[in-house]
């Protein structure tokens, strides 16, 4: 056994499968497992399974399945080597050969730092052009805004000057090449010359979680027939459905606050910190997506949306909470429908004290459903009113608080005038669907993709499966079988082979650790098929001589059945229509010659 496999074990072994997946995604015990939102799919029902007894997890919808190691590896997309140490660190584990191990240094992406360092510049130099006699205009602006020196600083805030040709120059003066400056989505090529696209603007940039800056948003001073605002473009260092504005600044006030608000954009962003709360991030016109939400997840915060107070704003809102309540988020929502203000326009008109009690005033997720279902469905008909039960339903469905759901029931029954019993026995008929009773029981036994397993197929899986049992089962297969007819089966059972060569008293989890680091081309495969083995109940629990003997007739037996129709299959190609039927007489009456013979046996 190799010494990285030894550490390998070791981990595990001084490692809680449910905390370090806990430490990513909220899990539900169910029974004597867990159950999540897979986050390595489009998931929206619990199908990423985690057994601490078997130390293994498996997503019974996209398969994805094997270790601690492996589920930090997959989510945090880092190397084996990286993970390991990662999976040690969040169990507190220490070991000396994990300070040996040389951390395999990342390799240079000199495109990626050439990027950033034209950012850099360019934004010094923007900075730079907002203190000069032309900038003064764009300074006018910022002051008509109320962005003072702090704020601008803060958020280096700048200006473009309007010959753009100059700025380029400028870069290129400091060592940029003009494809770099094409390539961060800001040089443009007109009549032969590169001229800066942001020229004539003020400048708000936009950094990443270590705040370098990767875009920018340009808006226009003066009311023109230009675009109000120029956008960077996605770029190599530039996705905008993966960056929150200001979480660079957010994420360290967050932890200490508890909290962090999710906003519309930046002068929300510029307001709440006018007031001392630097815990706020913004959107910059996009949905939350599932990368937002992993970055608001590692902050282990209550997050507190407050996007726009109109009918689009209340609607993202609710499929932005519906979003985190379903990854396990603490959400709470400023109640702020039908506020025709932003936060921005409250501080400036309203004045400090007013923008603190906007922001405060929360309300939970289902109290806002239930306002927005209300205000946004006129209810005139019998079909609006069961429409806004039917899509009330569902939030109801996880209250696990009786006196919490009878006092919403209530309130769904006053807006809708339905009698509360009649909802009642909706939601209870709702609960007792087999998908929400025993959502485990009917995720692991639901596989449409598959096709159903032949007597050949559940001989195989039933051998592979007391291979991982008994180690009589595995010499069985070398002296007796030889090989599978699958060819994962196959792949699998020749590696437990070898395996036990090494360690003749193994568990799933230690073939699942050796296969992470060995270089077989479909491992990620044979360690789904492994983890779906230990999680199956239906298989023998006494691995006797005679079982084995039955799984060995049963795999002969069908191996000759599929050798028999390749031989027919290839005498009846080519042949003229009444050849091929004579062929196929002569099989069939074969075939029925040998049952016959099978039951005179019996």
């Amino acid at each position: 056994m190799s010494d990285l496999t030894e550490l390998t074990n070791d981990v595990i072994k001084n490692s809680d499968l449910v905390k370090t997946i806990s430490s990513y995604m909220k899990l539900t015990k169910k029974g004597k497992d867990y159950w999540g939102i897979c986050p390595f799919h489009d998931d929206s029902n619990p199908s990423l399974s985690v057994s601490p007894t078997k130390g293994v997890f498996t997503c019974w919808s996209c398969g994805v399945s094997g270790s601690a190691i492996t589920f930090v590896r997959r989510f945090e997309h880092i190397s084996y080597m990286e993970a390991l140490r990662k999976v040690a660190e969040i169990n507190g584990y220490s070991d000396p050969r994990l300070e040996k191990i040389v951390k395999p240094k990342a390799p240079a992406d000199a495109r990626k730092e050439a990027m950033l360092k034209c950012l850099s510049d360019l934004t010094l130099y923007y900075q730079y052009a907002l203190n000069t006699e032309e900038g003064k205009e764009g300074l006018d602006y910022f002051n008509e805004r109320h962005l003072d020196e702090g704020i601008r600083r803060k958020y280096k805030l700048g200006y473009a000057f309007k010959d753009g040709k100059a700025t380029c120059n400028f870069l290129q003066s400091k060592g940029h090449s003009f494809n770099t400056m094409e390539e961060i989505g800001v040089a443009t090529l007109i009549s032969g010359s590169f001229t800066d696209k942001n020229q004539g603007r003020v400048i708000f940039p936009v950094c990443d979680a270590y705040g370098n800056v990767i875009g920018y948003s340009a808006r226009r001073i003066k009311n023109t027939d230009e675009a109000k605002y120029i956008n960077s473009p996605e770029t190599y260092v530039f996705h905008k459905s993966s960056v929150l504005y200001n979480y660079h600044i957010a994420k360290e006030s967050a932890k200490h606050d508890e909290f962090i608000y999710v906003c519309e954009g930046f002068m929300d962003v510029f307001a709440l910190s006018k007031i001392g709360i630097d815990s706020a991030v913004a959107l910059m016109g996009t949905a939350l997506t599932k990368e937002h939400v992993a970055l608001l997840r590692s902050l282990n915060v209550e997050i507190r949306l407050c996007l726009d107070g109109d009918l689009p704003g209340q609607t993202a809102m609710l499929k932005a909470s519906k979003l985190l309540a379903d990854e396990g988020l603490n959400v709470s929502i400023v109640n702020n429908q039908n506020s025709p203000k932003d936060p921005d326009e409250i501080l400036n008109q309203d004045g400090p004290e007013a923008l603190r009690m906007y922001v405060n005033n929360l309300i939970n997720r289902i109290d806002f459903a239930l306002n927005y279902y209300k205000n946004s469905n006129p209810l005139k008909t019998m079909e609006q009113r069961k429409a806004l039960v039917k899509n009330f339903i569902p939030i109801l469905v996880n209250i696990e608080s009786r006196l919490e759901l009878d006092s919403y029931l209530r309130k769904l029954a006053n807006v809708t005038g339905f009698e509360v019993e009649s909802i009642r026995e909706l939601l209870k008929n709702a609960k007792s669907e087999e998908y929400i009773a025993n959502p485990s029981k009917v995720i692991a036994s639901f596989h449409p993709e598959r096709k159903a397993l032949r007597r050949l197929e559940l001989a195989e899986r039933e051998l592979l499966f007391q291979m991982l049992q008994e180690p009589k089962a595995v010499a069985f297969y070398e002296d007796k079988v030889g090989s599978f007819y699958d060819e994962v089966y196959r792949q699998v059972a020749n590696y437990i082979v070898d395996y036990s060569k090494i360690n003749d008293n193994f568990k799933i989890v230690d073939l699942i650790s050796s296969l992470e680091i060995s270089e077989l081309d479909n491992k990620d495969e044979m360690i789904q098929e492994l983890t779906e083995l230990s999680y199956e109940d239906t298989h023998n629990a006494n691995c006797s001589d005679e079982l084995l003997d039955n799984l060995l007739t049963s795999i002969e037996e069908e191996k000759e059945k599929i050798f028999e129709k390749d031989m027919l299959q290839q005498s009846i190609a080519g042949k003229d229509p009444l050849e091929k039927a004579r062929i196929m007489a002569e099989y069939n009456r074969r075939k029925m010659r040998k049952l016959n013979d099978k039951k005179k046996e019996k």
